[in-house]
C-alpha cells in the first residue's frame, strides 16, 4: 500500500553518494493525475479508476484533414463528409471509397431521405446535393444563406435546413420547393434534432440557445446557456435533450432579447457571419475556391479559466442539467449511450462517457486532435470521425485485451537515486498490471534516456532499475482475461535527491533597537522574537519609558534600547530543514566569535550592551544537518552589511560665552552626533543647527543665544545631545 511507502527510506540510505536523506514521493493517484500522462486502449474514470477500454479499429482513411459529418443508409453504408475538399466518401464491407465530390471547400453536413438519396449540406457556397446510389448528384436546394450546418428528414419527407449566415432553419419539399419554418436572431443555426412527435429541437450560435419548434410551428426557448454555440444534439429515451456547447461566456455578458416570430418567405438577409470552428488550420490546396478556413482557438488549462465547453441535459420538465463542463477540452460530437452520452473532444481527440448521475469515464483516445462526429451503428458499436488529420474509426462496446498509460515526466530537481516503485491494483485471475520506468536528464525522453526496465510485476513493491538521473516516467500496462479488466488505483514512486547546498539569500541588518514581539507566553510577559526565552530585561536608559505594551500580535513592532535585531532568508534546494549559526567580529579584527548555535527561526536579537561599541558584521551559517546523516550534511554561510554598535551616550559640555550666548559641545566616541536640542526652564525642546551648519562628525559645537529670553533670569538652560544611534544625554546652566 503507498501509506507503507515510508518503509522505503530505510533501502534509500545505503546508496553511498551525498544526497539528501528524506526520500520524496511521486504519486500518480486521481483523475486528472492519469488525464496528465497518455493512455492508449485504456478508460479513466471520474473516480481516478483506470480500466480498459473499449476496443477501436480504424475503419478507414480518406486522406484530408477535416472528417465533419457522419451518416448510415438502409443497407449499412457509412458516409463521411469531408473538407478542406468538400468530398464524401463511402464506406462498406470495411473498404471505403469516394462518392461524391461537391466542388466546395467544406460538407458539414448529411443525411439519407426516404428516396435512398444522400442528401450532402456544403459551405461556404451554401448549398444542398442530392446524390443518387451510383453517385451522381444535382442541385436540390440553393439559398441564399452561405453555410449548411445540418440536415434532417420529417416524418412526412420534408428536408429540414440549419443555416448559417441568417440563422434559418427551411423546410424543402421532395420536389425541392423550401419555406422558411423559423428565423432565429441569431446568425447561425448549427445542430437539429427531432422527435417522434414532430418537434424539431435546434441549437444557436453565437448566443447558445437552444430552441424546440412544435408541429404547428411554435417556437419556443428551452434554455438561454451561458455558452456562444451549440455543437451538437441528441434526444433520450425520457424525451431528456442533449446538448454539446462550447465556447463559455462572461456571467456579466447580457443579450437583447431573442424574437422567436417566424420570418416570412423570401425575407432580406441582414448579416452575415464567418463561424469559426475548433480546429487547427491547414492550408487548401493550391487552386481550392476561396472561402473561410477553419481556425484554432487556443486551448486553457482544465485548473482555471472560463469553461471551454459542457454537456447539457434538459429535462422532459424543462430543469437544466450540467452534467460535465471543462476548461480544457471542448466537446464537438455527441451521441445519446445508456443511461448518458458519448461525447467526442477536442483538441485532445478523446471520447467520454458522461452518466446522468454526473459520473463520467474517459472511454477513449485517437491519435487527433479533435474527435468531430460520432454515428451510432449496428450493435452498440459506434463510429467515430476525427479531425487533425481526417479518419474514421469504429468504437466497439467489448473492452480491449491490453492497454497502456505513459506518465508525464517527473522533474526531481536534481540527480536523483530511486527507491522502490509500488502501485495499487485489482485483477481477476489471469489479470495483470505491470509497470516499468525510464530516466534520463532532458525535459523530453528522447535518444539519451534510458530503455524501458523489464516490467515490475509486484504491486507490493520492486526497486527501480532505471539509471540515475533528474527526470523519471512511468508506464503502466494492463493485461484483461476473458473480458474482464483489471483496476488501476494509483502509482507512487520514491527518490533520493542529490543533497545539495543550502543557501541564505539575504541578510537584514534592522535600525538599532528595533524589535518584534512574540506571542503572549502563559505568563502573559512580553517577549522579544529572536531572543534568550524569558522576559525582555530592563536596559540602562530605559527608565522613564514606562511598561512595555502587552503583546496583542505576533511581530508587532517595539523599541528596545541594547538590542540589535537581524533575520535572514534560509533556502534548501531539497527542502531539508535548516539549522543556523551566528557569529560576529569587529572590522578591524579577523576572529569569529560565536554568538549564537542552534537557531531554528531565522531571526535573532542581539544584546549588544555585552559587547564595545564599535562597527561590527556578522555571519549566518546554515546546515541541512536536521535533514542529513552528519558526514553528509552542507552548510554554506554569509556575511552581512557592516552595522555600528553604540550603546554610550554622548557628552555635553556647556559654557557661557559673554555676554549673551551658550557654547555646547556634544562629543560622541563611538557615532556621529545625529543632533543637539535644548529647553529653558521646562519649555518644549528647540533643536539648534551646528556651528558649521550640518551634524557630521562625532564631535559637533552649538552656539545658543540666550540674550532675549523674555522674563527676567535666572534661567536653566538645558540641552540635550543625541548619537546617530539614539543615545542620548542632557547638561544644565544658570543664564542670567
Amino acid at each position: 500500500m503507498i501509506r507503507r511507502l515510508a518503509l522505503v527510506s530505510c533501502l534509500l540510505l545505503a546508496a553511498g553518494a551525498a544526497r539528501a536523506a528524506q526520500p520524496q514521493f511521486w504519486r500518480i493517484e486521481g483523475a486528472r493525475d492519469f488525464l496528465d500522462g497518455t493512455t492508449e486502449g485504456l478508460s479513466v474514470g471520474s473516480e481516478g479508476r483506470v480500466r480498459l477500454a473499449p476496443v477501436t479499429r480504424a475503419l478507414y482513411d480518406p486522406e484530408v484533414p477535416f472528417v465533419w459529418c457522419l451518416t448510415r443508409d438502409a443497407k449499412g453504408t457509412l458516409y463521411a463528409g469531408t473538407g478542406n475538399d468538400g468530398k464524401v466518401f463511402k464506406i462498406e464491407a470495411g473498404k471505403g471509397s469516394l462518392f461524391f465530390d461537391a466542388g466546395e471547400l467544406e460538407v458539414h453536413a448529411l443525411a439519407v431521405g426516404p428516396d435512398g438519396k444522400l442528401y450532402a449540406g456544403t459551405s461556404p457556397d451554401g448549398k444542398v446535393y442530392a446524390v443518387d446510389a451510383a453517385g451522381k448528384a444535382q442541385t436540390f436546394y440553393d439559398p441564399t444563406d452561405k453555410y449548411i450546418w445540418a440536415l434532417a428528414f420529417d416524418a412526412t419527407g420534408n428536408l429540414l435546413v440549419a443555416t448559417g449566415g441568417d440563422g434559418k432553419i427551411y423546410r424543402v419539399d421532395r420536389q425541392g420547393k423550401a419555406q422558411i419554418l423559423f428565423t432565429s436572431a441569431e446568425t447561425h443555426i448549427t445542430a437539429l434534432v427531432l422527435d417522434a412527435a414532430g418537434n424539431i429541437y435546434a441549437g444557436s450560435a453565437p448566443s447558445g440557445i437552444l430552441y424546440r419548434i412544435d408541429r404547428a410551428g411554435k417556437v419556443f426557448v428551452l434554455h438561454d446557456s451561458p455558452y456562444r454555440e451549440v455543437k451538437a444534439l441528441d434526444l433520450g429515451k425520457d424525451g431528456s435533450l442533449y446538448a454539446a456547447v462550447v465556447d463559455g461566456k462572461e456571467r456579466e455578458e447580457a443579450r437583447p432579447p431573442v424574437p422567436l416570430q417566424p420570418t416570412p418567405p423570401g425575407a432580406t438577409p441582414t448579416a452575415e457571419v464567418t463561424v469559426t470552428e475548433n480546429f487547427a488550420v491547414i492550408a487548401p490546396q493550391a487552386g481550392a475556391p476561396p472561402g473561410p478556413i477553419p481556425t484554432p482557438r487556443p486551448s486553457e488549462g482544465l485548473r482555471g479559466g472560463a469553461p471551454k465547453g459542457a454537456v447539457l441535459r434538459v429535462l422532459p420538465s424543462g430543469e437544466v442539467d450540467t452534467l460535465w463542463s471543462s476548461t480544457d477540452e471542448t466537446p464537438h460530437a455527441l451521441v445519446v449511450n445508456g443511461d448518458g452520452v458519448l461525447v467526442g473532444t477536442g483538441n485532445k481527440g478523446k471520447i467520454y462517457r458522461i452518466h446522468n448521475d454526473r459520473t463520467w469515464a474517459m472511454l477513449s483516445s485517437f491519435p487527433a486532435e479533435q474527435v468531430t462526429a460520432l454515428y451510432r451503428g449496428p450493435g452498440d458499436s459506434v463510429s467515430v470521425a476525427t479531425a487533425n488529420p481526417g479518419k474514421i474509426h469504429v468504437l466497439e462496446p467489448a473492452a480491449g485485451a491490453r492497454g497502456t498509460f505513459v506518465s508525464k515526466v517527473k522533474d526531481t530537481d536534481t540527480v536523483s537515486s530511486w527507491g522502490q516503485v509500488r502501485w495499487e491494483a485489482t485483477a481477476a485471475a489471469g489479470g495483470q498490471v505491470q509497470v516499468q520506468t525510464r530516466s534520463g536528464n532532458t525535459a523530453s525522453p528522447d535518444s539519451t534516456w534510458s530503455d524501458w526496465s523489464q516490467p515490475y510485476v509486484r504491486g507490493a513493491g520492486e526497486r527501480i532499475a532505471s539509471e540515475r538521473a533528474r527526470f523519471l516516467q512511468v508506464k503502466a500496462t494492463l493485461i484483461g482475461k476473458d473480458g474482464a479488466s483489471p483496476i488501476l488505483d494509483s502509482i507512487a514512486s520514491a527518490y533520493l535527491q542529490r543533497n545539495l547546498r543550502p543557501q541564505i539569500a539575504s541578510i537584514t541588518v534592522h535600525p538599532p533597537g528595533e524589535v518584534f514581539q512574540k506571542p503572549l507566553s502563559i505568563s502573559g510577559e512580553t517577549e522579544i522574537l529572536g531572543l534568550d526565552a524569558g522576559p525582555a530585561p530592563e536596559r540602562a536608559g530605559s527608565a522613564g519609558r514606562g511598561p512595555m505594551p502587552p503583546a496583542t500580535s505576533y511581530s508587532r513592532k517595539l523599541y528596545q534600547r541594547g538590542i540589535q535585531t537581524f533575520s535572514w532568508k534560509g533556502e534548501d534546494p531539497n527542502g531539508d530543514n535548516l539549522v543556523y549559526e551566528v557569529s560576529y567580529r569587529r572590522m578591524n579584527d579577523t576572529r569569529w566569535r560565536s554568538l549564537r548555535k542552534g537557531l531554528t527561526d531565522p531571526v535573532l536579537a542581539w544584546d549588544t550592551t555585552t559587547v564595545p561599541n564599535g562597527r561590527y558584521v556578522i555571519r549566518v551559517t546554515a546546515s541541512d544537518s536536521p535533514s542529513n546523516p552528519e558526514n553528509l550534511a552542507l552548510t554554506s554561510e554569509k556575511e552581512s552589511d557592516p552595522f555600528d554598535v553604540d550603546n554610550t551616550p554622548p557628552t555635553v559640555s556647556l559654557i557661557l560665552v559673554p555676554p549673551s550666548t551658550v557654547r555646547a559641545i556634544v562629543r560622541d566616541d563611538s557615532s556621529l552626533v545625529r543632533k543637539a536640542e535644548y529647553s529653558v526652564d521646562g519649555g518644549r525642546w528647540q533643536e539648534v543647527h551646528p556651528v558649521d551648519g550640518i551634524n557630521d562628525e562625532m564631535e559637533e559645537t552649538y552656539d545658543i543665544p540666550v540674550g532675549n529670553l523674555g522674563s527676567p533670569g535666572p534661567h536653566v538652560l538645558v540641552v540635550r545631545g543625541t548619537d546617530l544611534l539614539g543615545n542620548a544625554s542632557t547638561a544644565r546652566i544658570e543664564v542670567p
